[in-house]
Parts: C-alpha cells; structure tokens; sequence
C-alpha cells in the first residue's frame, strides 16, 4: 500500500510542469513590442518638472491580459495607468515621473502584470540628468501717460535656457495702500526675450507692479517690477518779450512778440493767445495757437493797429487752450503828448466859444428850473407852446461802417467824420438825419410820465451773454472783458459808450 502512494506522488510531480505548461499557453504573454526598454519623454528636465517614461508592449498569448509600468527612485514609487492588450495587440504603457531632485538619479523601472506572463527582458533601469530649476524674470522699460492715450507700460521678460513655459502676467495699480487688478493674462514664453507694450487707460495711482506666475513649473525667486508713474500735467507759461516801438503813443500801430512755453508732461492742445486793454477789458488783438509739444516753445507776433489813450496802459496776455494755461501782465509807458500846429493858437475864438458856453448853459438852467416848477404842480407836465424843444438833441440814431460793417451810434443831428472802434478804426462822412420841427408837434398833447419813463428804460436796456470772462457788445460788437465773478452788472462799452446788461449764459 505504501508502495502504491509513493508511486502515485511521483506521476504527479512529474505531470505538473506539463499542466503549467497548458494554463501559461491559454493566458496572456506579455514581450516587447520595440527594441527594449523604456523611453523618458521631456528631457532636458528641470526640478519640479514631471517627465514620462513608456513602453510598447506585445501581447503574445492567446488571452487579454492587464500590464502596467513601475518606476522606482531614491524610495519613491510610481505606478502607472493599468493598460488592457488584447492577444495580438501592442499597447504603449506610460507612467509619469517628478523630478524632485537636482542632478545625475537612477530611475528602476519593471512592467507588472496581475494575469500574464510578462518577459523577463521588461525591467531594467535608466540615468537621467535633472537641471536646475530655470529663471524668469521682468523688467519694466517705459512709462507714458497723456491725456490723448491714457497710461502706457513697456516691458520685457526673460526666460533661462530649458523649455517653453506657461505664465501668468498680472499689472497691479496701486494708490497708497490701496491696489487694483488692472490687466491679468496668460503668455506662452520661449527661452529669451519678449517685449510688451500695454494700454492701461487713466487709473487713480501712483504706481504700477508687473508679476510673473510660473504655470505648473517652479521657479526659485517669484518674477516682479514696479514702477513711480504719475498722470500728465497740462501747464504752461507765456510772457511779452519786446514792445516795438518801446514808448508808444496813442493811436500808434505797435507790434508785441509774445513767447508761449509749454513747461508739463504732456502737450498742449491748439488754442488762443490774445492781448486785453486791463483798463477796458477790451480785445487789442488775438490770434490762434498751434498744438505745442512738451519742453518746446513758440513765440508769436501782434499787430495793434491803434495804441489805447493812457500812460502808462496796462496790457495783459492770456493763453487759452481746453482752459486758461497762463496770463501775463505788463504795464507799458507811453507817449501821450498831442503835437500840435504850427498856426497860432485862435484864443480869441476860444474865449469867444467859453462865453457862448457859459450864457447857453445859465439859459438852459433857467428853463430847467421853470420846467421842475410845473411838475410840482400835476403829476403830467404840458410844455407852453411857446418854449422851443430840441426833441432831437438827445437822439441817436445807427450807421454801418462801411469796412467791416460794425454797428455804430452816432447823434442824428452829427455832420463830419466817424471813426469805426479799434481794431478795425476805419473813418468815414456821415451826414446828419432829417428830423422833424419843433412846431410840426402838437405841444399841448406831449406828457412826461416818470412812472413810464422808468419802465421804458429798463425794457430798452440791452443784454450780452456769455459762458466766459470775454462778451460782445451788443451795440458794435467790440469784445469786452466783464468777468463772470461780478456777474449780473451794468457794463458800458468804452468804444461806442452803449450801456447794457451782463449775465451769464
């Protein structure tokens, strides 16, 4: 019976590797599908970089089976994705690897099956140089800020040799110890440099920070500037350098040179320079001013056809351009000596002319003090018919100058020469209006009323509007100079002595 047990034990034994044999020939048999080994993907390699070693795998069996690859370095293990191969089939079989270390490391690598049989070429081990981490870096080169364009940043970052990376570019504001996102973006850089340039608009600081964000890499030190920047200043200067002639008379032409300087940040648009009478308010002269870029200067030449009565006369110069850039005030002696004839003074007819004054100005005060006379009676006075009335003495009447078509008030009763208001100063024969005789008018029918004589002045009081220090008069166009602080107020036009009302509007 023993006999027969031993003897049983030994057929089993030798019929195992036969049954070995038949269940490795129904399952899956894994080999090399390439020329062996393992390949590492995303060399040159920096610290905190992730690399990738792969496989190509064969399944030379007669089932589908499951491989996967396992890395193992310095006590750090990675397993793979596990990869299903059919019989016949090759699949690649990948496993990611961190490289955490700097400089020369063995990797150990083995493909690992759970249901096949797997080569025993499939393991083995690689060498892999690991660099530093690579640097990044900003600079900012340029700031400007005007008016037109707003705030401008030029900069240039600089990436060490190795890859092509992913960054995040972010521009920060900042106000004290306020800040502000003003831009944010994404940039795929390649080892070197690379220069933007970017539009911010006009933001309330003072200052502008540029970081560098590395995007699933790592960097030793975080990349960053920042720059002063301040928003453009719109000043100017202007100032009279010369007087031709130096001691003017009245009535002279003089020509003035005037220098404009553009001393701010940013240029100054097209605008105005003028020249003002400070006595008068009146407009001497005016001209255009062109667009002026900074640190430059301009100098402009005025022609004043007729020099203001006065001594000394004060001139003043004002550049405008979006608004008042700068004024100037000189005081100028001139020359107010009338040369006369060389005839003899007609004093006999002078004192003749006193005389005549005299008797007519007691005659015209006795008749005044008969006409109060009568109003103190009755409200309504009634003129005798007897008593001469020069209706039209006190009247004005309009005339047109015949060079540049100015408005000028002139009495009705005037016969000679009339001379246009500066600048134009053209003079030319005006003849006197045909009025109506005294005894035409029914005498007994003419009253003065003082409640209606009231009203009718304020109704006939002519008004001129403007938005600024400058208006027209309304009766010959003159420019005057009314500023606006003392508006509403009755003006009255040195030029053709109109009175009128200023307001704003």
């Amino acid at each position: 019976m023993a006999r027969d047990v031993a003897l049983s034990l030994v057929i089993v034994i030798l019929l195992l590797p036969l049954f070995a044999s038949t269940v490795s020939a129904s399952s899956g048999s894994m080999v090399t599908a390439g020329s062996g080994g393992v390949a590492v993907i995303g060399l040159p390699g920096h610290q905190g970089d992730t690399i990738s070693f792969s496989s190509l795998i064969h399944n030379d069996g007669d089932s589908s089976g499951t491989v996967f690859l396992l890395l193992n370095s310095s006590n750090q293990t990675y397993a793979g994705e596990e990869i299903v191969i059919e019989p016949g089939s090759s699949r690649e079989v990948v496993t990611p690897f961190v490289l955490s270390e700097v400089g020369l490391i063995d990797v150990y690598w083995e493909i690992i099956s759970n249901d096949s049989l797997v080569s025993e070429n499939l393991s083995g081990h690689s060498q892999i140089s690991i660099e530093e981490p690579q640097e990044l870096y900003v600079d900012i080169l340029d700031s400007s800020w005007t008016s037109d364009d707003g705030l401008e940043i030029s900069f240039r970052t600089i990436l060490d040799v190795g890859r092509s990376r992913d960054v995040s570019i972010e521009l920060i504001g900042n106000s004290g110890s306020n800040s502000q996102l003003l831009q944010s973006f994404e940039s795929f850089l390649t080892p070197g440099i690379r220069h933007f340039s970017l539009s911010l608009g006009s933001p309330s600081i003072s200052s502008v920070s540029i970081r560098l964000t590395p995007i699933d890499w790592i960097s030793h030190d975080s990349a960053s500037d920042e720059i002063i920047v301040s928003p453009p200043e719109i000043s100017g200067t202007i100032e009279i350098i010369s007087i031709s002639p130096e001691i003017p008379s009245a009535g002279d032409i003089v020509s003035i040179d005037v220098l404009i300087s553009n001393t701010g940040t940013d240029k100054i648009n097209s605008g105005i320079v003028r020249l003002i009478s400070s006595a008068s308010g009146i407009v001497l002269a005016e001209m255009n001013s062109p667009s002026l870029q900074t640190n430059s200067d301009l100098s402009i030449t005025f022609s004043i056809e007729s020099w203001p009565s006065g001594n000394p006369v004060d001139i003043r110069a004002e550049w405008y351009s979006d608004f008042l850039i700068s004024e100037f005030d000189n005081s100028v002696i001139s020359n107010n000596v009338v040369s006369s004839s060389s005839s003899e003074i007609p004093w006999f007819a002078i004192s003749i002319g006193i005389l005549t004054g005299i008797l007519v100005s007691v005659a015209m005060r006795s008749a005044s003090r008969g006409s109060k006379k009568s109003v103190s009676m009755k409200k309504t006075k009634k003129v005798d018919k007897n008593e001469n009335i020069d209706i039209s003495s006190e009247e004005k009447r309009e005339v047109n100058c015949p060079q540049c078509n100015r408005a000028l008030l002139i009495p009705k009763t005037y016969s000679g020469k009339a001379r246009c208001a500066p600048p134009c100063s053209t003079e030319f024969q005006v003849s006197p209006e045909e009025t109506m005789k005294n005894d035409e008018y029914e005498i007994d029918d003419i009253e003065f009323d003082e409640d209606s004589s009231n009203e009718e002045n304020e109704s006939d009081l002519l008004v001129s509007m403007s938005k600024n220090d400058l208006l027209e008069c309304p009766s010959c166009g003159q420019m005057l100079k009314v500023p606006i602080s003392k508006r509403p107020a009755t003006a009255r036009c040195p030029a053709c002595g109109s009175e009128f009302e200023a307001l704003v509007g």
